[in-house]
């Protein structure tokens, strides 16, 4: 019979870097008796440096209270930033190594262009990733790169139907780690076709069940569900002693006196299962302390999340209009009093690491001046009072001049609104605004030819889920904006007749899309393969083929070639509301 004990350990927590190896500038909005003014303060904060060198301090502090120590990454390193775009998965290999994250949980980013990358990312890395609801069975073994016998992977087990999981041995007694994926992957990413994701209570369950019959009763889960799944998931399942998440880039804590807001408590007990998660872009640390019973219920969990800062103050994003000294020391005196602020100096090492292999690269990218924005450019997903995004169409716009320049026959182009990720002001634009701010997904594009009532339902059907007409969608980011297409959508019209007009643009002129004849259109890689409400198109007269450029490639080339952009001159989709 196993005879559990007691134990406690401490975990640092990060999930949602997103790239973010390098500090970002942030905005802190004092209480008035600090500066006597309502004027914002601007720090540097986060970054991987900084993230490794709390670590640190947290790693020791729990080693002099005789706590056993862990490193956890809750999902999405991938996508976000230049780095990403320039070297995919192997900076944050190398980065994540260094820091020294000890397990990490597979979040739907990493998934973003397919398994591909995420096993070449594992073959560089020094830590499991956690992904127990990842059932790669079926995975066929002739690919250039397979998954299922990575000694990395922890995936589904089928002989078990639970998760693989690690163990954390806490002086003697063991704890259980294991990680849980979104299992609507493939609604939402783009994992290979051979793999795929289940349920994740059923998943905990069996873990759970599998745990306790070989005598293991201490159980972490490291999860990219989501913070409000995240909080379903404690009360649906039992035996769980603490969910540390990512996906939702919630930040536990009242940063009120920084001008953040206020989320749940950190540590937020469900069930007798301690929740928590750390923002995102390795902005913060979150620092959990769990303390188990000898029966595996958890007797106290405490912390927080930091915001991990440097010591300099200025007054503008620029970081270039610093305050007087007077001032400088107040505003560093209040910070330094606060509890969910961290001052932390730059890891050295890690500050080498990016100067010798990756940072130059990225500035380079972020010096070259390749068109102008003659006037604001905003980007909105589903069309308002002001109309519709400037910029999207601009976006398409380069897919289909990029795929025309690459030789191929192309009638229009459609793409989704949450493929774009700002708006741009006026003033030169670099690859870095593209690559790292506008199109940070590092997704290619893809021609693909169907019959034209395909067209009008992958609209009909993008724009229903963006706006929840009739269904639950997945978010508005499925808006379709086009190029040489045009249509209208009346939202109070009859499912299946809400497209009223579509039309395209050939030899000169607007001609109605025909349902039974076959048009060749192009898009990111995300919308060719169906995702949220673009299903239609994949009913195809012809595969669909990868042009072997990514969106921000495709548009960076466009913006050399086109030099200067204004607003567009036609508004290509029309959206009619339902209150109209």
């Amino acid at each position: 019979m196993t005879v559990n004990h007691a134990a406690t350990i401490t975990f640092a927590h990060i999930n949602d870097t997103h790239s973010n190896f390098e500090p970002s500038a942030i905005s802190l909005s004092l209480a008035s008796d600090v500066l006597n003014t309502e004027t914002s303060v601007y720090a540097s904060c986060g970054g991987f440096s900084r993230i490794y060198s709390a670590v640190t301090e947290v790693k020791r502090d729990a080693f002099l209270h005789q706590r056993e120590f862990m490193f956890l990454h809750a999902g999405d390193c991938f996508q976000g930033t230049l780095y990403f775009s320039l070297y995919k998965g192997m900076a944050n290999a190398v980065l994540l190594n260094a820091i020294g994250v000890e397990a990490m949980a597979l979040g739907n980013h990493e998934l973003d262009i397919g398994n591909d990358v995420v096993a070449d990312f594992l073959d560089h890395t020094t830590f499991p990733l956690l992904a127990g609801n990842w059932d790669l069975s079926q995975e066929d073994q002739t690919k250039r790169n397979p998954l299922r016998y990575k000694r990395n992977v922890y995936a589904y087990d089928n002989a078990t139907q639970s998760a693989q999981y690690l163990i954390k041995d806490v002086h003697g007694e063991p704890v259980a780690i294991f990680g849980l994926a979104i299992e609507n992957m493939a609604g939402i990413s783009s994992p290979d076709p051979d793999t795929f994701f289940h349920h994740v209570t059923t998943v905990a369950q069996n873990t759970i069940t599998q745990l306790k019959a070989e005598g293991i009763n201490k159980v972490v889960i490291l999860s990219h569900l989501g913070y409000d799944r995240d909080l379903l998931l404690a009360q649906e399942v039992d035996g769980i002693g603490a969910i540390i998440g990512g996906h939702t880039h919630t930040m536990q804590g009242d940063f009120t006196n920084v001008g953040y807001g206020k989320t749940d408590t950190y540590a937020l007990m469900v069930n007798n299962t301690c929740v928590v998660q750390a923002g995102c872009n390795a902005l913060a640390l979150g620092q959990l302390t769990l303390a188990f019973n000898a029966d595996g219920s958890v007797e106290t969990a405490s912390g927080c999340n930091q915001l991990l800062l440097g010591r300099k103050f200025t007054i503008d994003a620029g970081r270039t209009q610093h305050l007087d000294h007077e001032n400088h020391n107040k505003v560093r005196d209040y910070l330094q009093s606060q509890s969910n602020i961290r001052f932390v100096v730059k890891d050295p090492c890690i500050e080498n690491i990016l100067n010798e292999h990756y940072r130059p690269a990225v500035r380079a990218l972020q010096t070259e001046k390749i068109a102008r924005i003659n006037e604001p450019l905003r980007h909105i997903r589903v069309p308002d009072a002001k109309g519709p995004s400037d910029i999207a169409p601009w976006v398409v716009k380069s897919f289909v001049w990029q795929a025309r320049e690459l030789g191929h026959h192309i009638d229009f182009g459609i793409h989704n609104a949450g493929g774009v990720r700002c708006s741009l002001n006026p003033g030169e634009i670099t690859p870095a605004d593209i690559a790292g701010r506008l199109l940070p997904f590092a997704i290619g594009i893809m021609m693909y030819s169907v019959k034209g009532l395909r067209i009008r339902q992958a609209l009909e059907g993008a724009i229903d889920n963006a706006i929840n007409n009739d269904i639950e969608g997945t978010g508005d980011g499925s808006f379709p904006y086009v190029a040489d297409l045009r249509y209208v959508y009346r939202c109070g019209a009859p499912s299946g007749q809400r497209i009223a007009t579509l039309e395209y643009y050939t030899k000169g002129q607007w001609v109605a899309v025909k349902d039974d004849d076959v048009y060749t259109s192009v898009s990111s890689g995300y919308t060719a393969t169906g995702k949220e409400g673009y299903a239609p198109l994949l009913d195809y007269v012809k595969e669909p083929q990868a042009l072997n450029v990514t969106m921000a490639d495709a548009f960076e080339a466009f913006a050399k070639q086109h030099g200067e952009f204004d607003k567009p001159s036609e508004n290509l989709t029309v959206f009619i509301p339902c209150n109209n």
